[in-house]
């Protein structure tokens, strides 16, 4: 199922859930007792002025045919989503073996209370070390991340997808935080993440990658950043009205003649024809009406913003 202008499914707590790809499995092509396997990858796009992002995940269930499969999720420590960003991916499920034919939703189960301690116990190190779901600010205050039903519900991604026999669901949830934090706090002193996720297929997906002139992200006041549309949208703030499919923070590399140089990096974006720009606001935008980009699957699309 494809929707929207682009192929990509941009989906809140409430959205609809990408159907994966995958032939046989189906309702009566197979053995009743017919497996296949699903793996289920974390990324984020970034934000600025924080330092840590700590998400806690504990289970995943699947329902089925009103049939409820709930796969516990153990790990030793919140997931920092902002080292997982561009291409790279937290393995949050790896091969997980379900059985095949179709699913009517999936919910990701995440500690993410109002009113919690999350992250009071954070030593603030590199490293999410503390308990429960938590955002570290560039200046080392740590607030606890409140995500509304989250804590009840889950993150609970609706409208079917398909476990193949004897082959994988393979797909990304990316984060992107840009659009998802909420300022000021909310009650009981919390930050409030109201998720927007990306789904991929990524066997459909590609990279898009690039290099900002030094003299656009070095402006002053500027907190740069490369904003991704859909193919015909005129690049504009977020607003819930033609918001970008995805966004990336621009980051200073040191080449290999120890040069600065500005680069930005895109992950897991469906094949298709977008718009990119560069903000150092996000409300001003450089071209105003952004650049082509032609994003094809299991490749890197480079667009640049240098001189003419």
């Amino acid at each position: 199922m494809y929707f929207l202008k682009n192929r990509n499914i941009v989906i809140a707590l409430t959205g609809v859930f990408l159907i994966l790809g995958g032939c046989g499995g189906g309702s009566g092509s197979g053995p009743v007792d017919a497996m296949g396997r699903i793996s289920l990858g974390i990324s984020d796009g970034p934000i600025h002025d924080a330092k840590k992002v700590c998400i806690t995940f504990d289970e995943i269930e699947f329902m089925s045919q009103g049939t409820s499969t709930v796969v516990t999720v153990n790990l030793a420590n919140p997931v920092n989503l902002l080292e997982f960003q561009g291409m790279n991916a937290f393995p949050l499920l790896t091969n997980e073996e379900l059985t095949a034919g179709q699913y009517q939703w999936m919910r990701i189960g995440v500690d993410a209370e109002m009113g919690s301690t999350g992250g009071a116990d954070d030593m603030l190190g590199d490293s999410c070390d503390g308990s429960g779901s938590y955002i570290v600010m560039s200046d080392d205050t740590i607030n606890s991340l409140f995500v509304p039903s989250g804590f009840e519900t889950g993150l609970k991604l609706v409208g079917g997808f398909t476990v193949p026999v004897n082959g994988t669901a393979d797909f990304t949830a990316e984060f992107d935080l840009m659009k998802s934090i909420t300022a000021p706090m909310g009650p009981s002193g919390d930050v409030v993440l109201r998720p927007t996720i990306r789904l991929v297929n990524n066997v459909e997906a590609g990279t898009l990658t690039g290099q900002v002139d030094n003299d656009l992200a070095t402006a002053d006041s500027c907190a740069p950043s490369v904003y991704v549309f859909d193919d015909g949208v005129m690049p504009n703030a977020i607003d819930g009205t033609d918001d970008p499919v995805a966004t990336a923070m621009v980051n200073a590399e040191t080449d290999a003649t120890g040069q600065t140089e500005y680069r930005y990096t895109v992950g897991f974006l469906l094949a298709g024809d977008y718009e990119v720009a560069f903000t150092c606001n996000g409300v001003d935008f450089e071209p105003m009406a952004g650049k082509p980009a032609a994003i094809t699957e299991k490749t890197v699309t480079t667009v640049n913003f240098l001189p003419e």
